[in-house]
Formats: structure tokens, C-alpha cells, sequence
């Protein structure tokens, strides 16, 4: 499966996923989850797994070993350790690995990581073009609280002005958050959507991506493009460049590997997605001596805006990673 699609999935824009498929037997440990991971190379996109085994699967939360599940022709194909069934007549394909991030036609971050990420940034920078105001639900009984929203439902966005979107244009919905001053708002990934009609200043949008709880209020921003390139990994630092880790995606003492930071560099300072930077407690005078600079942890730019940078951790070896340490880039995008 080409780049191009493993995107346009993440979108919801593609062609359904199961043009061309295979069947993939169950393992004891087997989840969703960890199927779309390996197979997609973006957990969330389980629900397209989900969709195209209802008939197989009556809860997402559980499948069983032995059971058989339709897939889309993965990236590679699944690990060794987890088989394919090939289809009645079909010659068996033999185990096929799945290639390292950033080579052949696979990115260095998944396209999910870049959408579902946080932003930290003013009100002002946000482009939104309107808000999600009502969830489609033609009924003539009376609710009483907000129906949640879930994929595939289809929901109407109040536009600031007509012609603010086009029928076919990918939606992305914020949820407006804390606020970490001077830097700005964060602002939460919380779907992505196709535009299915306009009339006049509404669209109706059919959600696509769920990344966390949509909302009635939720700005609608039209979706960026996803500008990592296949095959190209990051390399050593052009030139050196240092700033800090500014807050956290989710607030909270002790952050973990996969969670997301903001750095106080953006793209004015010429810091791309999939930038690698490292974070440390500098050298520090003692009364016995010099302490050695202490590395804590390292991340993976996800996310920029002009002046701040959404980045992933992919390593702690300090459980000590807070608001003011300091951190270097360690390894440049091209």
C-alpha cells in the first residue's frame, strides 16, 4: 500500500480500505488495536478494522483466538510471528517483515501522529472557518443530553462565512483547552471529517477519524496537509539549536513514553516534524565539584506551529521531565 493511501486513510479519504484484503487468524494477545498498529502503522484506525469485520466481531474490546479477520493489504504484511490465512486457492505469501519507519515508502511518523497531536498556540493562530453545532438526529423524541458523537455519524458546522469550505474538503475539529501563558492555548485533536453538503453558511460533515471526545462547540479547521516525506530520516543537526520543554499535552507529574510536550521552538526557528530533540539538567556546580550534564529523555517533533512544536516522547531514562528543563536537537529532518 502506497504512502498516498495510508494517508488518505487516516483522513478518511481513501477508497475503503478493504480493496484489497487478506485474512488474518487470531493470537492469543491479539487486540485491534495492536493489529491496526502493525498493519496500518496508526492504532487508531481500529475502527476501520472494527468496520470491516462486523459481522465477525460483536465487541471491538474482544476477539478470540482462531477467528478470522478481514484485513486491507498492510503496509508490508504483519511481523513473522503472526501469520496470514491466505483466501481459497490463493498460494501462500510467506512471512513478510515490516519495514523500518522513514524507509521505502513509510514515514518517519505515522500520519496520525500527526493529526491526533495537541497545539499550543494563540486563539489567533488557530484558522478555524466555524464551529460543530449539532449532531445529524432526525427524531421526534426529546433528548435531553448531547448524543455523543461517534465515527461514521454525521454532524452540521456552522460556517463564519459562506464558502468557507467545499463539498469533498477534510474537516479538522479543536477542543479549546488549558492555557500555559505567555505561549498561548492548547488546543485538542479531537476528529477529522469529509464535507458531504453545503447550504449556505452549514456544512454537514461526516466524521471520519475520532481522536478523542467530539463535541458540539469543537472549532472546525480545515485539515493540513501531512508534510512528512517517505524515505527520508532524520540526520545530524545543520547548526545547533536549544530552547525548552514549556508544558505537556496532559498535565501531570510524572509523564511517560508516548506522551507529548511542547517545546518553545516552532517552525520560525526552523524545526520540522520528525525532528528529534533531547532534553537534560545541565551541568550544575557543586561544593564537591562539576555534576555532569544528566540526560532525561528524547522526542520526536510531531506537530509545528510557527513558534512552538508539539514532540512525542520516545524515551525517559530520568523520570524526571518537567515544565523548564532544557533541550537540544539531536537529530534534523532534511
Amino acid at each position: 500500500m502506497k504512502t498516498s493511501l495510508l494517508l488518505a486513510a487516516a483522513l478518511g479519504l481513501s477508497a475503503p480500505l478493504a480493496a484489497q484484503e487478506r485474512t488474518h487468524v487470531v493470537r492469543s494477545g491479539d487486540t485491534l488495536w495492536e493489529i491496526a498498529r502493525t498493519c496500518l502503522g496508526d492504532p487508531f484506525l481500529w475502527p476501520e478494522l472494527y468496520r470491516l469485520n462486523a459481522g465477525t466481531v460483536r465487541d471491538p474490546a474482544r476477539i478470540y483466538p482462531q477467528q478470522r479477520l478481514v484485513l486491507p493489504e498492510c503496509r508490508d504484511g504483519l511481523p513473522p510471528q503472526t501469520a496470514y490465512a491466505p483466501r481459497p486457492g490463493e498460494a501462500p505469501s510467506g512471512d513478510r517483515v515490516l519495514p523500518a519507519a522513514g524507509t521505502g515508502e513509510f514515514p518517519v511518523i505515522a500520519p496520525g501522529d500527526f493529526y491526533r497531536a495537541r497545539l499550543l498556540v494563540r486563539d489567533s493562530e488557530i484558522p478555524a472557518v466555524g464551529r460543530l453545532a449539532e449532531r445529524v438526529s432526525a427524531t421526534v423524541i426529546p433528548i435531553e443530553s448531547t448524543p455523543l458523537i461517534s465515527l461514521y455519524d454525521r454532524v452540521y458546522v456552522a460556517l463564519r462565512q459562506p464558502g468557507g469550505l467545499r463539498v469533498g474538503d477534510a474537516v479538522h475539529f479543536f477542543r479549546r483547552d488549558r492555557e500555559l501563558r505567555p505561549y498561548g492555548r492548547v488546543y485538542v485533536s479531537t476528529g477529522i471529517g469529509n464535507v458531504e453538503a453545503l447550504e449556505g453558511d452549514v456544512a454537514t460533515v461526516e466524521v471520519r477519524t475520532v481522536y478523542d471526545v467530539i463535541s458540539v462547540n469543537d472549532l472546525a479547521v480545515p485539515a493540513a496537509r501531512f508534510p512528512v516525506r517517505a524515505g527520508v530520516t532524520p540526520r545530524e543537526p545543520r547548526r545547533p539549536l536549544s530552547g525548552k520543554v514549556v508544558g505537556f499535552g496532559v498535565d501531570h507529574p510524572v509523564q511517560a513514553p508516548q506522551e507529548l510536550a511542547f517545546l518553545d521552538l516552532g517552525a520560525a526557528s526552523g524545526v520540522k516534524e520528525g525532528d528529534v530533540f533531547a532534553a537534560y539538567v545541565p551541568r550544575t556546580g557543586r561544593t564537591w565539584g562539576t555534576r555532569p550534564e544528566i540526560p532525561v529523555a528524547r522526542m520526536q517533533v510531531v506537530r509545528v506551529t510557527d513558534r512552538t512544536a508539539t514532540a512525542r516522547i520516545t524515551g525517559l531514562e530520568q523520570p524526571g521531565l518537567k515544565a523548564g528543563l532544557p533541550v537540544r536537537l539531536v537529530s534534523q529532518m532534511p
